[in-house]
């Protein structure tokens, strides 16, 4: 049943987050085109695109900004997203913006676990018996007490340490409800009177909210994510039936059978008769990184590196260098950020600026990497008309038996297609 929306806000307040499912799996495509006749995006991009802008109206919600539901949430939304393009919205004081940033990254910091965990009980609102059967935990007890050690987690991680963590046992105890009713009408007495009990209460208060919208944000964003990635299968997968619906209809004539006979003939004559253009030289002899397989705990610790190598391998390479620039060098090492970055670019076509990344490891880093470096910096020459860098980086390639593009560089030296011209 479709929620009212005099409630929509309420919903998203207490984790409801359907509204924004709903919109994002039916407003999608008419988003991209309006992306694509406003701003030039291609359909990932505005894709992602939407994404981070009801990211940004899941935080106006959660916040109080937003109090009342906008008379047009398209136009909203669109808003939203023209703030994103032009770098210009300034949605919270730099203090506070700065403070959730920080839970949100110490927040991906905890293992899975923990990250489901404290999403459960901060976010959905679990009590610990729901959760014990959610988690398979033993009873309750066990949840409590687990709850409690990823808490106590998330809170050592904060440099300085917080204010509330001498009396973060209390807190916890009297936010949880686990006190008797003797000893809660006690701590509320104790907080009226005493000052420093006090702040650490609103300390704590305000640590949890924080808490509360990192978990929510975090998978809010997931869910968007998995649900594009379906919406994706799902538009290959029907744009492959209509193929095979025309295949079937085209097969089912006799005349067609015959003109596609002759066309391949055609095509086959006209392929071996003319020169190659540099573009088909390039593209026949490239060979393609997959990049790091990662398993599926890594893929939960870390879902940018995740999200960024899904969207490589599908040949969504703009998109792929977005989500690699959301990453830290402290998540994944600079060394690496900078290969991907070099490998990334080159694979979106922009040769010149995959130059510098590559080069870089090439020249100053060993080991397997550089070596990988090697191979698609002179292949980066090669796509950019360079031809006598193109051809004295594979040569070093094609010298190095240690390098795992040997083979591929030799090759394209064979062929002679970086020979100069007569």
């Amino acid at each position: 049943m479709p929620t009212p929306l005099a409630e929509v806000l309420t919903h998203l307040r207490v984790g409801n987050q359907k509204f924004l499912i709903d919109f994002y799996q039916q407003r999608r495509d008419v988003f991209a085109r309006w992306a694509l006749r406003q701003h030039q995006l291609g359909a990932p991009a505005a894709h992602a695109l939407l994404q981070e802008a009801l990211l940004d109206f899941y935080d106006q919600v959660s916040d109080g900004r937003l109090t009342r539901l906008p008379p047009d949430v398209p136009a909203h939304v669109n808003q939203l997203a023209e703030l994103r393009l032009a770098s210009a919205a300034a949605p919270l004081p730099a203090a506070e913006a700065s403070r959730r940033q920080q839970r949100l990254v110490h927040f991906h910091q905890l293992g899975a676990d923990c990250q489901r965990l404290l999403t459960y009980f901060y976010f959905h609102g679990y009590n610990f018996e729901r959760m014990s059967g959610k988690l398979g935990f033993a009873n309750p007890a066990v949840a409590r007490r687990q709850k409690s050690a990823c808490l106590r987690r998330l809170v050592d991680l904060t440099n300085p340490p917080h204010g509330f963590r001498a009396h973060l046992d209390a807190l916890e105890h009297f936010a949880d409800g686990a006190l008797g009713e003797a000893a809660q009408e006690a701590f509320e007495q104790r907080l009226a009177t005493d000052a420093d009990l006090a702040t650490a209460h609103a300390a704590y208060e305000q640590f949890a909210a924080d808490l509360r919208w990192a978990a929510g944000h975090d998978t809010l964003r997931l869910r968007l994510h998995l649900l594009d990635h379906r919406l994706d299968q799902r538009t290959t997968s029907l744009a492959r039936l209509q193929r095979i619906s025309r295949g079937h209809r085209r097969r089912s004539l006799l005349w067609t059978t015959a003109l596609l006979v002759a066309l391949g003939t055609a095509v086959a004559w006209w392929t071996t008769s003319r020169a190659p253009q540099p573009e088909e030289g390039w593209a026949s002899y490239y060979r393609f990184d997959p990049a790091l397989a990662l398993s599926p705990a890594q893929e939960r610790s870390r879902p940018l590196l995740a999200q960024a190598l899904a969207e490589y391998r599908a040949g969504h390479y703009p998109t792929a260098l977005h989500t690699l620039g959301r990453l830290s060098p402290n998540e994944i090492g600079a060394d690496t950020l900078s290969y991907y970055r070099g490998l990334f670019l080159l694979q979106s076509g922009e040769n010149q600026a995959a130059q510098p990344p590559l080069h870089r490891l090439a020249e100053v880093m060993g080991g397997p990497l550089s070596r990988r470096a090697l191979y698609h910096l002179g292949m980066a020459y090669w796509q950019a008309q360079q031809p006598a860098a193109a051809r004295d980086a594979l040569r070093r390639v094609a010298a190095d038996s240690l390098n795992p593009y040997q083979t591929s560089a030799l090759r394209v030296l064979a062929a002679g297609v970086l020979d100069p011209r007569p």
